[in-house]
């Protein structure tokens, strides 16, 4: 994994419920904690685009339902800044479900990849139909 290059606001509190963008079984899944997420005293953990989380499994499959796995955060409504000035942002909030070393689980990617995470996980990025 990578560095991030672009400046991306963390829109995505612990608890949200957020659409998986790949063909694992799950259908929607909830953000449980922030994997390298060193905040203040108090504060929810927030993650944005490129950012790996554990999430449960709320809808899907009955063998993928309450499950506990890996996820990268792909698309965020909340528009990022990048380096070249142009802003990006994505109609939903959508995850892929990944393993430990950010390798995805499933054999496809629904809709489009944001270009952060392309270059942060190339497997993702291999996978993706369009990186915008």
């Amino acid at each position: 994994m990578k560095a991030k290059l672009s400046h991306i606001p963390r829109a995505l509190n612990t608890g949200s419920r957020v659409i998986c963008a790949d063909n694992t079984g799950a259908r929607i899944v909830q953000v449980i904690s922030v994997d390298r997420y060193h905040g203040v005293r108090r504060r929810q953990p927030k993650l944005g685009t490129g950012d790996m989380a554990t999430v449960s499994v709320k809808k899907g499959t009955p063998d993928m339902r309450r499950k506990l796995v890996k996820a990268v955060v792909i698309r965020q409504k909340k528009e990022m800044r990048r380096p070249n000035g142009m802003r990006v942002s994505f109609e939903d909030n959508a995850m892929v479900i990944t393993n430990e070393r950010g390798e995805p689980t499933g054999t496809e990617i629904k809709g489009p990849v944001a270009r952060e995470v392309a270059e942060r996980f190339p497997k993702i990025g291999s996978m993706a139909t369009t990186i915008v």
